[in-house]
């Protein structure tokens, strides 16, 4: 109890509750600026976080972490591009709403759905961190390949009507990925004598044009035929009532499970986990069928999902030593910067920095809540600008965000090929997510698979283990589930219509 009362008298103390204030409104900017991201962010303030006590260096690191994400949703919802990969399946009911002149309401569930993932996950973190984090050992090469695998099986077949077409965009999607320097050969493939291929497609790239400059293409050709006018956003009440929340308790529990989860697997990814968090909502909501139309469960489990996957992916960083992803890297340095070595021993030997990252965790949460909520009605605003000149700004800040990130040309016009491969998606009805995700796990199924088979010396590895084997069978499952709900809705239909006639 003692070193619980000490860690938060110095974080609530004035120089650190001042820096994680000053990460939490630079991660906002951050979030809110496409192609701009936490791990840049935290990149930047780590050398000044050499200077400050381990205690404000990790609250400074936490707050642009924070910030980040939950300020992601900002454009996915006012502009229908995701800041971060994690924001990814915010923009289908975000942006639907923001279209309707709901904006407001949608930022402002957004920002409650963040600060709820983000408590719920430190609660995860703090009573389960040891005993998740030996979970996630039990994940070797076999069965991250089946976790990816899995994935792409459910995002496929929750592709609507068109299962087929789902499954052709994540196999795309995986041979986009393929492209660049072979993982485990350290060879080139599919480069083209293109030296800036060497790496592959850009991630932030890729999204920016499947989804901002996308948009912009579909709006022009409505604003052509006349059709598309500049939005009065209903800036009314931005904080979801006590009641509706409460009513989907259900789904912000699963969301938290489902993001701590995932988050809490080293390379997975919170772009998995909020896919997978806003299939599950789709299927359990009493509003499925508003989704993709403006449904607000479609905003607020990706992003209660997004910031649990923070406190997930802080549970082998904190308890193991092994980060997550490149953001929770940047917090491992500004640790071991401080003579701090996450791993086993640090909750035996530094508990007082365990406790006083917990009490940073809340406190970045509820300056998060207070600035965001604080700028919903400015934010929403921006709908009122005429769609031309919004139109304008959105292919502005697209190009500028892929160009941004690594300072590459090259990086600007994959962003404009991209945006002209999702325009023409949308026009033929494959549906963009599947293609995303394909991109994203494409070369870790790869490359697991490849590694899995050389430490067997066998194929059946896959179906020997055990919890490889339930993931395959679970998304196979899955997908013969929807195919026969389709089958039976098409009966239905052709039912139906044979009666009428």
């Amino acid at each position: 109890m003692h070193e619980l009362l000490s860690a938060v008298a110095k974080i609530l103390s004035y120089p650190t509750i001042l820096w994680i204030a000053l990460g939490e409104v630079l991660g906002i900017l951050l979030g809110a600026l496409p192609g701009l991201t936490a791990t840049m962010g935290m990149a930047l303030m780590l050398p000044i976080s050499f200077y400050l006590t381990p205690e404000a260096s990790i609250g400074l690191m936490l707050g642009v972490y924070f910030g980040a994400v939950s300020g992601a949703s900002i454009p996915a919802i006012l502009f229908g591009i995701p800041g971060n990969p994690n924001a990814i399946a915010t923009v289908y009911d975000g942006y639907a709403m923001a279209r309707k002149g709901e904006g407001g309401v949608a930022l402002g569930t957004a920002v409650v759905a963040s600060f709820i993932g983000g408590l719920g996950s430190m609660l995860v973190l703090f009573f389960a961190a040891p005993l998740l984090a030996a979970a996630s050992l039990w994940f070797g090469p076999a069965e991250y390949f089946s976790l990816a695998v899995a994935s792409l099986t459910v995002i496929a077949a929750t592709s609507g009507k068109a299962i087929s077409k789902g499954i052709l965009a994540a196999l795309f999607g995986m041979m986009l990925g393929t492209v660049g320097i072979d993982s485990i050969a350290g060879l080139p493939r599919f480069t083209l004598g293109n030296i800036y291929l060497l790496n592959g497609f850009s991630l932030v790239a890729a999204l920016i044009g499947l989804f901002g400059i996308a948009q912009v293409l579909e709006d022009l050709e409505t604003t052509r035929k006349g059709g598309l006018q500049a939005v009065i956003p209903k800036i009314g009440k931005v904080f979801p009532s006590m009641k509706y929340l409460i009513s989907r308790a259900r789904i912000i529990l699963e969301s938290i499970g489902i993001g701590t989860v995932i988050g809490a697997l080293p390379g997975a990814g919170a772009s998995v986990g909020v896919v997978l968090a806003y299939e599950r909502a789709r299927e359990i909501s009493p509003e499925k069928e508003k989704f993709g139309k403006g449904a607000l469960d479609g905003v607020l489990a990706p992003e209660v999902a997004n910031n649990a996957c923070i406190g997930g992916g802080l549970i082998p960083t904190l308890a193991l030593g092994i980060p997550g992803e490149s953001a929770a890297v940047m917090l491992m340095a500004a640790l071991i910067m401080h003579g701090i070595a996450p791993g086993p021993m640090l909750f035996g030997k530094h508990m007082d920095l365990v406790y006083a990252i917990f009490v940073a965790m809340v406190v970045s949460n509820i300056c998060m809540l207070l600035f965001q909520l604080g700028g919903v009605r400015l934010f929403a605003r921006a709908l009122m600008i005429p769609p031309y000149l919004l139109s304008t700004l959105v292919l502005l800040l697209s190009i500028i965000g892929a160009f941004a990130l690594e300072s590459s040309v090259f990086d600007a016009f994959a962003a404009v090929a991209f945006g002209i491969l999702g325009w023409w998606m949308k026009r033929a009805g494959y549906p963009v997510i599947p293609l995303v995700l394909g991109l994203i796990l494409g070369p870790m199924l790869e490359s697991e698979f490849r590694r899995a088979v050389m430490i067997a010396g066998t194929y059946t590895t896959f179906f020997t283990r055990p919890l490889s084997l339930a993931l395959l069978a679970g998304g196979a499952l899955y997908l013969a589930h929807q195919i026969r709900k389709l089958r039976k809705e098409a009966a239905a239909e052709a039912a139906a219509s044979g009666g009428g006639a």
